[in-house]
């Protein structure tokens, strides 16, 4: 929308006169919520900020069960489609080692993955976007999810919407990038982020001396065999045109060196962004710990949980979103990223779109430290690209 001037019959970007006007706002309401994080499913105080903050929009905002998380719809016309715009609201926990003004006052809790630059971004939006209400080409609902970093908190949300009856067609969603320089959007066609499946191991046997490991099965030795076994999948089971990464992120068993111990517990990760591989990996695992125990006279639990499948975008709704103003710069990123996003719950239902807000400033070593570190820093200017992209998508739509 454009403003005219009537004195001097000049154009004035409206658009830029509603991101002006709150811009200092939104930084200080990110800073607020910087330095009071929430773990997953207890972002009470956050939901209140942003629920407080824009009650003086046309926003429209619904009960839901959990005092945890918002959704929201802006509505223009009944015939336009309802775009959901996604921010997720927790916290790691993870003692901060900055030295940021604003750092955490919650000891042992930090927003270490940028989850309050995206609840800020989507606030900011709210905001701006309420002034350009005359703007608008699409029906907008905005949710603020809790629980990302457990990957419950989207499927908590899905059941909201379905329970509400709120429409959504398409969705999209920022993540924080510390690799990606800020006032850059960085992009992908499809394969966006991994699939993900956690898994958790317990062999069983009956203990017995160091010396004497005839006598008994040795868990250690178990375990290890099958860890080995694991890359295996990876390196000669699985297709490498879908590549799949089994990493064990732990393991525990004995308490003295001459003691072959009782019991072995390991646990780690599967990711890929083929779902086929993802199931070959879980079937090859379950499988050979079974077959190796009973031939080892021994006892093993395997479980599997935190299933998040792989995010893969919608080329057309990337296409759309990137082209709806010149005043954003894109990027588009060369590789995906083998992390997970429980967004892709949503895509199992919607038309989606994630993207990637920079976040790296030159003169910040710190801002490029990887995601979940106690000491990275998050560039603020990423605060207006984000608002400023979605501002142009939804007014410049296609």
């Amino acid at each position: 929308m454009t403003a005219k001037d009537e004195a001097t019959g000049t154009q004035a970007p409206a658009k830029d006169d509603a991101i002006d006007k709150h811009m200092n706002h939104v930084i200080n309401f990110r800073r607020r919520l910087h330095q009071q994080p929430e773990l997953s499913f207890k972002e009470f105080e956050t939901t209140k900020l942003v629920a407080h903050g824009l009650e003086d929009t046309r926003i429209k905002f619904y009960d839901l069960s959990e005092k945890t998380g918002l959704i929201g719809v802006l509505e223009k016309d009944p015939n336009y489609e309802y775009i959901g715009v996604r921010a997720d609201m927790d916290a790691l926990p993870i003692t901060e080692q900055t030295d940021l003004d604003f750092k955490s006052d919650n000891e042992g809790v930090m927003h270490a993955c940028g989850h309050d630059i995206h609840t800020s971004i989507v606030y900011g939006f709210a905001k701006v976007i309420d002034d350009l209400y005359d703007d608008l080409k699409y029906n907008l609902v905005f949710i603020f999810q809790p629980a990302e970093e457990t990957l419950n908190g989207a499927e908590y949300i899905k059941e909201e919407l379905k329970r509400l009856e709120v429409r959504v067609d398409k969705m999209i969603m920022y993540h924080t990038w510390p690799d990606l320089e800020e006032g850059l959007v960085g992009y992908r066609e499809e394969e966006m982020m991994a699939g993900s499946i956690g898994f958790d191991v317990t062999l069983k046997v009956k203990g017995g001396h160091a010396a004497h490991p005839e006598k008994t099965a040795d868990p250690v030795y178990l375990a290890t065999n099958i860890i080995q076994f694991m890359q295996g999948v990876a390196s000669r089971f699985n297709n490498p045109a879908t590549p799949v990464v089994i990493t064990v992120g732990q393991i525990h068993a004995g308490e003295k060196n001459n003691v072959i111990p009782d019991e072995c517990k390991f646990g780690g990760t599967i990711r890929s962004f083929s779902e086929k591989s993802l199931e070959l990996a879980q079937d090859m695992i379950e499988n050979y710990t079974s077959g190796l125990m009973k031939m080892a006279d021994a006892g093993c639990d395997v479980t599997f949980s935190r299933y998040c499948p792989p995010v893969i975008n919608n080329p057309e709704l990337v296409d759309d979103f990137i082209n709806s103003g010149d005043d954003v710069k894109f990027h588009e990123l060369k590789e995906p990223s083998m992390g997970s996003e429980d967004f892709a719950f949503y895509m199992q239902d919607h038309v989606g779109a994630a993207f990637r807000i920079g976040t790296r400033m030159k003169d910040e070593e710190k801002s490029g430290y990887s995601l979940h570190s106690p000491e990275i820093v998050f560039s603020e200017k990423s605060l207006e690209t984000g608002i400023r992209a979605l501002v142009n998508f939804a007014t410049k739509a296609h």
